[in-house]
Order: C-alpha cells, then structure tokens, then sequence
C-alpha cells in the first residue's frame, strides 16, 4: 500500500493489521509482511508480482492520515490478467481505526471466498487493543522501528513502547513488544543478557496478566525460557500458546528448539522452508534458512541460502557474516575474509563479526595471533571466549569461561547439546557436569550425521602433520579396515567415529584423506560403497534384489544419495549402467 512519507509508519502498521487478521483465517494463503511490502510504492506490472510471490490476488491501496482522519482505499486485483474485481473507499474518524481494520480484513475474506471457494471467517479479525489512540500511534512507532532490526531502531524501539506504556498503563501489546525489544536489544549487546532477558520478562508477564491472550507475550516467554531459564517444557508450553493465540506456527523459535534440544535437523529445515513460502522476498527467511543449515553443518546449502539473502540485500551484514564464518570451514579462506571485513564495515566495527574473525583466524591455523587478541579482548558474553578456546582445543581455558557463562546464564548455553562448536569439550569432566546441569531432554532417534569440519592446526602451514612412514602406516590400517572390515558397510559412519577406529584426531584423519589421498570423507567411504554396490549388482545371486536394496547394503544412505553419486561418478543411472554391462 501507498503512503506519504511522513505517516509512512502509519500505513505499515496498518497494512500489516490486515496482513496478520487474514493470515488467522484457515486455508487462506496470505505472504508475510516483508515480501508484500517489497512491492510498496513501485510501478511493477501485476503479473510480474503474482509470479514472484506465488499468489493468485493482490490487495493493493493506499492509506492516508489527516490530523483525526484515515482515509484507505482498497481493491483486489487478479493477477491472471490485472483485472480488478473488488475496490472500497473507507473514510473513518481515527478513533475508529480498530473497527475499520476489522471492517476491512472481513470484507477481503468474503471476496476471497465468493471468487476462490470455501473458508471459514471468524466474526471478529481484529480486536481492539487499546482505547487510547496515542498509545496506539506511539506503538505503531515503536513497532515500525523494532522490524528494522539494527541497533539505533531498536533504542527508538524500546523509547516509543515505553511512551505508549505511559499513555494507556493497561496496553498488553506495548508491554509484549517492548519484552521483544529487551530481547533484541540484548542481543545488540545493550544490556548483558541476564538483565536483557529479566527485563523482557517483566514485560511479557504484565502483558498476559493484561490479556492472557497475547500471542506475541507467549512467544518472548518461550524465549526466556528457552535461552536464558533452559526450562525446556515451560518453553513449549508458552510455545504452544503463542501458537493457540494466533502467532504463526512456522517460525524461529520452533527451528532453534529442533535444532538444539531435539536436534531434529531435518524438522527445523523445514520450517524454515515454509516461512520462506510465505516470505519469499524477506531476507530475513533466506538468512533464517541459511543459519539452520549453518547449525546442522550442511554448509554447500548453507551458502545457497546466504547468496539468496544477499541477492534481496547486498548490505544484509548478518548473511555476509554468517557466509564468511562458513567459506571459513569450508577452507575458502580469502572469500571468509572478504565478507566478514565487509561485514564489519558496514556495522561500524561493532558487533560478532570481530567474533567471526576470530573463528576464521583459528580455521587458518593463525592460534597466536588468536591467542594474543584473546588475552586483550574484554568479552560481554563468556561464551564467546570459550567457543574460541573450544575451536582452539584448549579444554582448560575453555572451561574456565563455561562456567562464567553458565553463572551469567549465557543464551549459547542452550546450544550445548546439538553446536558442533561444543565438541572437544565433550569427553572433558568439567564439561560433562555442566552439561548434566542443563537437564536436555533425549534426542529424537536416528538424528543425521553431521559433515565433517576441518579445523587446520598451526603446523599445517608450513609442514605435514605426519612423518612419511606415519603417513604410511595410517594409510595401511585405514585401507584394512575399508577392505577387511568393511566399515563403509554402516551408513551412520562418521569421520569422527572412523578416526576414533585408527585411535587418531579426526582433524588429522580428515587432513589425510583431502592431502594425501585427495578425497573428502563422503567421497572417499562412497567410493567403496560403490565399488560394492557394483560387485552385487553383477552377482547372478542378487537378481532378484532391486537396484536400491543392493544400494542399501552397499552402505548407502539414502536413495538420493546413492542416486546422485552414482551418476556423477559414472556419467549415466544406476539402471543404464546395468544394462551397459
């Protein structure tokens, strides 16, 4: 929709009023805020954004604020051909707002439903949240700046909610999005996450003793809960009322809770697969995806999803970081750099990408330049230097700033269980108790195996890490148990598991296999399923196993992986190849 510059946070709050009523309307398809308004104020044929957003109808209008008038206009338009089959004018007192929204919202639904089919449309879409209309004025304010989401929004943020809290004490949604903005304002390092945290709920619990019904107080409790209390049931439980409430069912918090308490990688992509196709133009999806790729260690789809941010914003500093900090443990060293430093320029200097840069450094070899930065560095979150310590394999110091971020009740805690930047940690004692502390609930069964991370160590950079006959001799016993014990057989194998088979490190397992034999870990173990695969394949004795059977106990772990591998060593189908022979 439209707007005067001026009242521009008016329109949009506005506009989004209806997008959140007719998203509660079930089997009505409605894109997300951010994608809608990526066509604001542009002359862009019809046709061309049905296409891009995958949708049938659009709304378009304008909204317009005259000292105590609002005036909206509104029509939908097919996007088969551009034809306009519904359009109102609405002329309203201000303090007629929330029954004008309503008006609204309903009035779309009902055309919707006479053109397209059934739906079921509540009596009321938007209720009244307040009586107050400068509170409201000041909340949408407020709102406006806090989904801009960089560090000088996020002050004005918390600045109009708490104008709006003053004008009308009673106002829920001010309270619930001002315990948002601690949230984030605590992730921008404005406070230190306990007092972040405290004071968001503080915020949340008055809103729902306001309105027991506030989706969005639900949501910032199951934060608190989650990543600052590590109460995991209460977490869902404040989860699901959100959900109850009206709060979408597809989004951040669910991800992040299957990633690090159940570690259930394959539901957290998904969902943020959906928040895409009802987002498909917000950066903030593309990067959401990419981050969970991040965490699952599936690092090639990771940069896929990062580029795509960057397509929509190439200034989107946290997807520039977060594709350094994965170039980084993908050995892409000068491409890490680039993005992180440009990362850094554009936020001033400030923030995690200087943390990036570190983690980066450790992937270089570079530990004493790291150690040095370390030692000067006055950290905010403890759990920072002891990820670092941890990449750095320095158990002692690690653990020293662990149990400073467990006391200060650090929001990576929670990442204890499933971030794989925990794992050298993991047989220390120290680390254990910790741990046990947490209370994490058990895992789903049978969780996907993680690619392996290379971490190169300070003697790779001028020397190997082994001697010739070591080399030789590791060689030997990795090729008997290939060959005699036929370890590629398991398809849950990990490096990890087969360096702990040859007693080695699995950074110096994986460093032998890309130098010395010049294969990653998946290529080298599928190189032998398929040698297997082959011999099955040809024994008259296997005739009536299907091609995907003998896949599977070749040691294949899916039919898409057994695909997909076959054809690009072999240049043709499993099946074209069994009639070649």
């Amino acid at each position: 929709m439209s707007t005067d510059v001026e009242n521009e946070y008016f329109s949009d709050g506005i506009t989004e009023e209806i997008i959140n009523a007719l998203t509660t309307i079930k089997g009505l398809k409605v894109i997300a805020r951010t994608s809608s308004f990526a066509f604001k104020n542009k002359n862009i044929d019809i046709r061309t954004i049905g296409n891009q957003l995958g949708v049938s109808t659009v709304l378009e209008g304008s909204v317009r604020k005259a000292k105590n008038r609002v005036r909206v206009t509104a029509q939908l338009i097919s996007t088969d051909d551009g034809t306009h089959f519904w359009s109102k004018n609405f002329d309203r007192e201000l303090e007629d707002i929330f029954s004008l929204q309503d008006e609204i919202s309903i009035l779309l639904a009902d055309q919707i439903r006479e053109n397209f089919g059934h739906i079921e449309i509540p009596s009321v879409l938007h209720a009244t949240p307040t009586h107050n209309i400068k509170a409201y004025d000041l909340w949408l304010k407020g709102s406006y700046h806090l989904k801009r989401k960089d560090f000088e929004d996020i002050k004005a943020a918390m600045k109009f909610f708490k104008a709006a809290i003053k004008a009308d004490p009673n106002y829920s949604e001010a309270y619930a999005y001002l315990g948002e903005a601690y949230i984030q304002a605590a992730a921008f390092n404005m406070f230190p996450n306990d007092e972040g945290n405290n004071l968001a709920r503080i915020a949340a619990k008055r809103a729902i003793e306001l309105n027991e019904e506030n989706a969005k107080a639900h949501l910032v409790l199951a934060y608190i809960e989650l990543f600052s209390d590590w109460n995991w049931d209460d977490a869902l439980i404040s989860y699901d009322k959100a959900i109850k409430y009206g709060h979408p069912d597809q989004n951040e918090f669910i991800s992040y809770y299957y990633i690090f308490i159940e570690e259930d990688f394959d539901k957290a992509i998904q969902v943020a697969k959906r928040q895409i196709e009802t987002d498909p133009l917000d950066v903030h999806t593309h990067w959401q995806l990419g981050l969970i790729y991040y965490f699952t260690r599936r690092f090639e789809d990771s940069i896929v999803a990062f580029n795509k941010a960057l397509e929509i914003d190439p200034n989107y500093a946290e997807a520039l970081r977060f594709r350094g900090l994965v170039n980084g443990y993908l050995g892409k060293y000068k491409d890490a750099l680039i993005d992180i430093n440009r990362a850094l320029e554009l936020i001033g200097g400030l923030g995690l990408a200087n943390f990036d840069l570190l983690v980066v450094k450790i992937l270089m070899g570079k530990n004493e330049e790291v150690l040095a930065i370390l030692k000067k560095t006055k950290f905010l979150d403890s759990s920072d230097p002891a990820i670092l310590y941890s990449l750095l394999n320095m158990p002692k110091e690690a653990i020293h700033w662990l149990d400073k971020a467990y006391e200060e009740r650090s929001v990576n805690m929670a990442t204890l269980k499933a971030f794989w930047v925990w794992d050298n940690l993991r047989e220390n004692a120290r680390f254990k108790e910790i741990y046990a502390q947490m209370n994490f609930p058990p895992s789903i069964e049978n969780k996907p195996n993680l690619e392996p991370i290379t971490i190169a160590e300070p003697s790779l950079i001028n020397a190997s890490l082994f001697s010739k006959s070591e080399i030789e001799s590791h060689l030997e016993q990795l090729d008997k148990l290939m060959k005699e014990d036929e370890v590629y057989l398991d398809p849950t194998i990990s490096l990890r598991q087969l360096a702990e088979k040859l007693d080695m490190q699995p950074n110096k397992l994986s460093w032998l296999l890309n130098e010395q034999i010049g294969k990653n870990f998946n290529e080298y173990i599928n190189a032998f399923r398929l040698i297997s695969f082959k011999e099955k394949a040809l024994d008259p004795k296997n005739s009536n196993l299907t091609l995907l059977g003998l896949a599977y106990e070749s040691g294949f772990s899916s039919k898409t992986v057994f695909n997909v591998y076959f054809k690009k060593m072999e240049g043709m189908t499993p099946k074209t190849w069994i009639k070649s022979q």
